[in-house]
């Protein structure tokens, strides 16, 4: 599982289809001037040992090395993985002469070079990241094993792709379901919330049992510790999220779930940094709306909700916090406020927390009345529009006409599945 989801991520960097899989090549690495070379172990056995990375010195014949990885997570080592997806993003900056810009997409190399310990100075890994830093201004503080010092204007630069509306759109579909409901194969059940008939959410939150209403209450009262910033990502802007200091809470989120679902150790950890920037990457490139948490006295990101609305369904997409929003309730204020914003909206009847990545997570949620439904396309519409807020999006080539085509293509799959019933 950890090999093929580290296999596959470097086509996640370069913005490709979330499920390919043809990076896997027996075509070797290029050989680099410095006189070392890199080659990445292929069996989990490997992968999840010492001995992930294997670097051979070039002149001296093959030297194995065997990487131990320091599962240690903080705030500079997530930094500097950030620095080497940065790189991997740009890409060489589209130079075919850039012999280095091909190593970055192996994100293999990016767990040695950032989270191994006993690597060569003059090795492949720590020259990359090395250059990697030299880009952001943090090498001379890595090299002299300082702390790096906090820079809000470089933590929250967005550096996203800038993507317009209707590739934002079709990015999320997968996500959301559209399988499903476009009738392809069936997903996970989703967990749903029907609103059109709450007035207020005190009518969704008297039935919960004691607990539940308490800790929403908790909830509640913990809002005086952060503030919520509502962020629209916008067609033809890079996404509003797409920054190391949102990039931070996913990590943080990710090593956390995982470390508690598979307990803490190396295969875990390995599996949640991939899983970290996979899914960093996906969530910029979507559609919808950020509700984003901040700390009320440092000002720092602390997590944030990823939303998106489409027919009369509002969707809670994903949502990440670091270790601190964890313990503070924030995911609880995350659904309350979705909630309360949904049955305010004449839009909206139903509240979509999708699927689950346990059966644990599925239990949480039917305990605040969302319940996990098969069948969820007939009761969750999402057969209309994405919803936007006025002014969302700027206008695009063609938008009249791609909106026509898709309403005929609607009404004929409607056709379609009568007679098919009939």
């Amino acid at each position: 599982m950890t090999s093929f989801a580290l296999l596959l991520l470097p086509l996640l960097l370069r913005g490709q289809h979330l499920f390919a899989a043809a990076f896997l090549s027996s075509s070797p690495l290029p050989i680099i001037n410095n006189g070392i070379r890199s080659s990445t172990c292929n069996s989990p056995q490997q992968l999840l040992s010492k001995s992930s990375t294997a670097l051979f010195a070039v002149d001296e014949g093959p030297q194995e090395i065997a990487v131990t990885i320091n599962t240690t997570l903080t705030d500079d080592k997530i930094k500097n993985l950030f620095a080497w997806v940065k790189c991997a993003f740009d890409d060489g900056g589209g130079d075919k002469d850039d012999v280095y810009a091909y190593y970055y997409n192996n994100i293999e190399l990016a767990i040695a070079a950032v989270f191994g310990d006993n690597l060569p100075s003059d090795s492949l890994p720590t020259k990359l990241l090395e250059m990697a830093l030299k880009k952001e201004g943090l090498l001379e503080q890595y090299q002299q094993k300082e702390a790096i010092i906090e820079d809000e204007e470089w933590e929250e630069a967005c550096v996203g792709d800038v993507i317009g509306r209707r590739d934002r759109e079709q990015a999320s579909l997968g996500a959301m379901g559209a399988a499903q409901w476009s009738g392809q194969w069936m997903t996970r059940p989703h967990s749903l919330l029907l609103v059109q008939n709450y007035t207020t959410v005190d009518d969704w939150i008297k039935p919960l049992k004691r607990k539940r209403r308490e800790t929403l209450k908790r909830a509640g009262r913990e809002a005086q510790n952060f503030t919520v910033i509502t962020k629209p990502i916008r067609g033809g802007h890079p996404a509003p999220h797409s920054s190391y200091a949102h990039f931070r809470c996913v990590v943080q989120h990710e090593v956390r779930l995982l470390s508690k679902m598979y307990g803490a150790s190396t295969n875990a950890f390995v599996n949640a940094l991939a899983e970290a920037i996979s899914r960093y990457i996906g969530t910029t490139r979507m559609a919808g709306v950020i509700q984003e948490y901040r700390d009320v006295s440092t000002n720092k990101v602390i997590g944030f909700a990823h939303e998106v609305s489409k027919g009369r369904t509002t969707r809670g997409q994903w949502f990440y916090c670091d270790d601190y929003a964890a313990k503070h309730y924030v995911w609880f204020h995350s659904v309350l406020d979705l909630v309360r914003r949904a049955i305010e909206d004449d839009r909206i009847d139903v509240v979509d927390l999708g699927p689950s990545g346990s059966d644990a997570f599925t239990d949480l949620k039917a305990q605040y009345g969302f319940e996990a439904v098969v069948d969820w396309p007939a009761v969750a519409d999402y057969s209309g529009d994405f919803l936007y807020e006025e002014d969302q999006n700027e206008d695009e080539l063609g938008d009249d006409m791609i909106r026509m085509i898709e309403k005929l293509v609607e009404r004929q799959a409607a056709r379609d599945k009568r007679r098919k019933s009939d």
